[in-house]
């Protein structure tokens, strides 16, 4: 069994056991296990448990993080549950994030042929799909999580006779590989990643269109592309599009009608599904929607009622905000539709007044004002419509996903700068006021504001990159420094940049480290993280700035185990910092630390040498030497200076006093020369 410690010996070189029990077999492929994703045996080395699987997750499309925890200890019959999530080498040698689960019972329904003659009887359907599968769910529900994977090549049988097995959901994010069929026409118009956790009527809704392949043996409105499939369960409604020309049996069509309903209110809870024949008694009026005489034409799309019209709108943006100025689609509300309170109420949105929860700046500018008033009148037409902004739809728990999809993309940056609008605009709010009666307000200020928060530190501790690794809380760092190395916890970073070390520069930590790092980190690097996005400036900064701030970072890193020593990366670090010891006034001081900082890189001891290099009391002392050895030298200054001006002084007087004895032996002479000229 693999050690716990999260340094120990195999994670030095590798990853160590998912779980501290789990190993993947890469080398033997499962088809057709895992939902479409690929998918390997799994080894259970701890409690022996055979027929297990791993599933693999792509890079960019992160495993769900609350289900994974939170269902690892609970047992429900007939579905596949996560065991664990971690990372484990692959074939190419790098690494990879895998969640672990049992294998299926069977071959998935994918792999049955669809013929009318395949068609299942109504006992069976109701006995070996509906109820087991709505028990399932009922204690999915209770758990108080969604599954938003039910489809064929993700419901397993072994035997004729046997309950069908919902596979597993946990590795991808929600709804992201559901074909569109299987979702709500406002799930299904959102971008794959940004469909969100949805609820459990999303679950029983699809369960609905299982049924119907089920019971007809033909895959409905099969041949249709995506945007025919929205359109036209919104103009003719799910039931109706979705059993156009098939003939059910009398009580799975009852059943239909409500599974399929519009709204997910009027949906059967899967408690109620679970007793078949209670479920088909249960009757919903609704009111018909209203419906125009004559169509109003948005781009290429006749639209008879709101709701179509608010789809037409979302997939005609700037069509839609010409007629919206103009007040076409007021009149056509008014006068064409008879929906004068819609009408008001879209008046008010072009009136600016329900903007309180906007932003100053995106009030005036018109890039930023004109996707919040489409949004809102989207959201005012249908509430029950994801976010639209722009040609992207999402639900607000879905920028997640969506983010971590569309940032690792060459192509995706249009997109990220729409989801950088909608956080620093707070547009889920907006977006949650405009439907109150459908949003959670509350919830959605305070998630808005976190989200505003980190997309507003400055330097590489916030930004675009930390916000998404904040939102997905298994996206492996996708730094290019790791290569194809999948970090997926911050104790997994140094063994991995230990590992990468021998193609590594000075600086080991990018944009990508970094926001991983402020994202995992309990504790905060903001400063240090905000130096190293910055160039050096040798007219401001000190030497060894950026270095000493790397080193800083990755000193903190290593508390959580300190005995580990990174000998290749505290090698790699002490090239940029060392120039830190220019500071140090002594040269015998600087040489003494020189050595002691040389010596702990050598032996791979980072907060070693990061202690040798911030040593305030050393600096202080050095500093005091240096300041007393420059007063000695002033001193010694100011009596040299003396010397110099006493020298003078005494040269000067000296020469006088010469001129003096000069003078007065000149007149001696010449006195004694005169008396000896009188006597003679």
């Amino acid at each position: 069994m693999a050690s716990s410690h999260p340094y120990d010996a195999a994670n030095a070189s590798g990853p160590a056991l998912i779980g501290g029990c789990y190993s993947v077999g890469n080398a033997l492929s499962l088809v057709d296990f895992g939902g479409g994703q690929p998918c390997f045996l799994a080894t259970d080395h701890r409690h022996g448990r055979r027929n297990l699987m791993a599933v693999q997750s792509a890079p960019n499309a992160p495993a769900r993080s609350l289900p994974i925890s939170a269902l690892a200890t609970v047992t429900i019959e007939n579905m596949l549950l996560p065991l664990a999530h971690g990372r484990a080498a692959v074939a190419n040698g790098n690494t990879a994030c895998f969640t672990i689960m049992p294998q299926p019972p069977g071959a998935p329904l994918s792999q049955h042929a669809l013929t009318p003659a395949s068609a299942w009887g109504e006992r069976e359907i109701l006995e070996y799909a509906l109820r087991p599968i709505a028990l399932a769910l009922d204690q999915l529900n209770n758990t108080g999580m969604t599954h938003r994977g039910i489809r064929p090549n993700n419901l397993f049988r072994a035997q004729a006779g046997l309950p069908l097995t919902l596979g597993g959901a946990w590795a991808a994010p929600p709804a992201m590989a559901q074909p569109c069929v299987f979702e709500p026409p406002y799930s299904a118009m959102c971008h794959p990643a940004g469909r969100g956790d949805g609820s459990i009527a999303d679950d029983i809704y699809a369960l609905g269109v299982v049924l119907i392949m089920l019971a007809s043996g033909t895959m409905p409105m099969a041949g249709l592309d995506d945007d025919t499939i929205v359109r036209s369960k919104l103009e003719r409604g799910s039931f109706s599009a979705l059993t156009a020309d098939l003939h059910l049996p009398s009580t799975i069509n009852d059943l239909l009608r409500s599974m399929l309903a519009e709204d997910p209110e009027h949906r059967p809870p899967p408690a109620l599904l679970a007793d078949p024949y209670a479920a088909r008694s249960r009757r919903l009026s609704t009111r018909p929607r209203p419906r125009a005489q004559r169509p109003l034409e948005l781009g290429v799309v006749a639209v008879w009622d709101a709701r179509t019209l608010a789809h037409a709108m979302s997939r005609a943006p700037k069509s839609a905000m010409r007629l919206l100025r103009t007040g076409v689609i007021d009149t056509w509300l008014r006068r064409t539709l008879g929906e004068p309170v819609l009408a008001a109420r879209m008046d008010e949105i072009l009136r600016g007044r329900d903007d309180a929860s906007l932003n100053e700046g995106s009030k005036s500018d018109p890039s930023r004002s004109d996707p919040v008033l489409l949004m809102r009148a989207i959201a005012v037409l249908d509430p029950l419509a994801p976010l639209c902004w722009g040609e992207m739809a999402l639900f607000p728990d879905g920028i997640g996903p969506l983010l971590a999809a569309v940032s690792a993309d060459p192509a995706g940056g249009e997109e990220v700068e729409d989801i950088e609008a909608i956080v620093l605009d707070e547009v889920c709010a907006a977006w949650g006021e405009s439907r109150p009666a459908r949003s959670d307000l509350a919830m959605l200020r305070l998630d808005c504001r976190q989200h505003r928060t980190l997309l507003r530190i400055g330097g590489w501790a916030g930004g675009i990159t930390r916000l998404a690794y904040a939102l997905n809380p298994l996206l492996a760092c996708r730094s290019p420094k790791l290569a194809e190395d999948s970090v997926l916890r911050l104790h997994e970073l140094l063994p991995a940049l230990e590992r990468r070390a021998g193609a590594l520069s000075d600086f080991v930590i990018d944009a990508e480290i970094a926001g991983f790092i402020a994202a995992r980190f309990n504790g905060r690097m903001d400063s240090d993280l905000a130096i190293l996005a910055q160039h050096e400036d040798p007219d401001i900064d000190p030497p060894g700035h950026r270095g000493l701030a790397q080193l800083r970072v990755l000193s903190r890193l290593c508390e959580q185990d300190p005995a580990h020593q990174w000998q290749a990366l505290a090698n790699i670090a002490a090239r940029p910092a060392q120039a830190a010891l220019s500071h140090w006034k002594g040269r015998t001081a600087r040489h003494a630390r020189d050595t002691a900082f040389t010596a702990a890189a050598a032996i791979g001891a980072i907060p070693i040498m990061l202690a040798v290099l911030q040593d305030t009391a050393a600096e202080t002392q050095d500093t005091h030497a240096s300041q007393t050895a420059l007063l000695e030298l002033r001193q010694i200054e100011i009596e040299m200076a003396q010397v110099r001006e006493a020298r003078g002084w005494r040269a000067e007087r000296a020469r006088t006093t010469g001129h003096e004895i000069a003078a007065g032996l000149g007149v001696i002479t010449l006195a004694g020369a005169a008396a000896f000229a009188v006597l003679l």
